[in-house]
């Protein structure tokens, strides 16, 4: 009976539907488990809190158990828009899943200035211009940016009613978003935040949440310490689920604006470098009395 509910549970998840923006984020089935349970991770990409398609490119899930051990690093199981990981909690503790992903490198080619262009699915430098099919082109096209893009997902499972407080440090994602207030917590109010770059705090970046079900932004920026508070605030529904982003996007920090190819009537510069997008799930039944 447990295996035909999850496949239940399962079929519900493939079949929500939203627009699709290639983001990366993890769905755990639950925040909280028994020792001894298959713990199931399902992992999507889209546009707010519901995948369109499956996360392709370069995946690596990384689950680290309570004493800090390796517990999968592994390949998971397609079902419908989902990657499904698993794993048995073989202890009492807190778990924590750590996401990267890549699809590769994009490129934005202003063919048609200001607003005709089109999408390589290639980094600039590695793009043979010269080769590229150009009729109907301006002769002011230029590339606008071209990124490598890297994708990095948290979350948290608990098994038992053990300590949470891990859930609080740096896993070492190169974009990365902590919990600085206790996640079990999740749901009763304002809740604070502080975003990674590099393992330093980084400011100015924006960052937003929505409410798995509501796709109602509630945004902020950080500050000069990388900090920042939203209100999650769901204390009407038997079970939150939050997903917590943040997007470096094209931040002059970190990118950089370069000559590359272009028409011979054009002097725009190319805006060039990686980009790095954060995304950390919370519930609010990391305690067993959340069911």
């Amino acid at each position: 009976m447990r295996r035909v509910t999850i496949y239940i549970v399962m079929l519900v998840l493939a079949l929500t539907t939203g627009a699709s923006c290639h983001e990366t984020y993890l769905r755990p089935i639950s925040g909280w488990a028994n020792p001894g349970d298959v713990v199931y991770l399902p992992l999507g990409s889209g546009h707010a809190t519901a995948n369109t398609e499956l996360p392709e490119g370069i995946v690596n899930v990384t689950v680290i158990g309570p004493s800090g051990d390796i517990v999968l690093d592994g390949t998971g199981e397609i079902s419908g828009f989902w990657d499904i990981y698993r794993f048995v909690a073989e202890e009492a503790g807190l778990y924590i899943v750590d996401v990267y992903h890549s699809e590769g490198s994009w490129t934005n080619i202003i063919t048609n200035p200001p607003n005709g262009s089109f999408w390589e699915h290639a980094y600039a430098y590695d793009i043979d211009f010269d080769a590229l099919n150009k009729t109907g082109w301006a002769d002011d096209w230029y590339v606008a940016q071209s990124y490598p893009k890297n994708c990095y997902a948290k979350a948290f499972v608990a098994v038992g009613d053990d300590d949470l407080s891990k859930a609080n440090e740096a896993v070492s994602q190169e974009l990365e978003i902590a919990p600085l207030d206790d996640i079990s917590t999740v749901g009763k109010g304002d809740f604070a935040f502080q975003v990674l770059f590099q393992g330093e705090p980084i400011s100015g970046i924006d960052v937003w949440a929505m409410k798995v079900g509501d796709d109602t932004p509630v945004e902020s920026i950080t500050d000069r310490e990388g900090k920042f508070t939203l209100n999650l605030t769901d204390e009407g529904s038997q079970l939150t689920e939050w997903i917590v982003r943040a997007d470096t996007k094209m931040d002059p920090r970190i990118v950089e604006a370069v000559d590359l190819p272009r028409g011979t009537l054009s002097q725009e510069k190319s805006i060039v470098g990686p980009v790095y997008r954060a995304a950390l799930t919370l519930r609010s039944d990391y305690r067993s009395r959340g069911y």
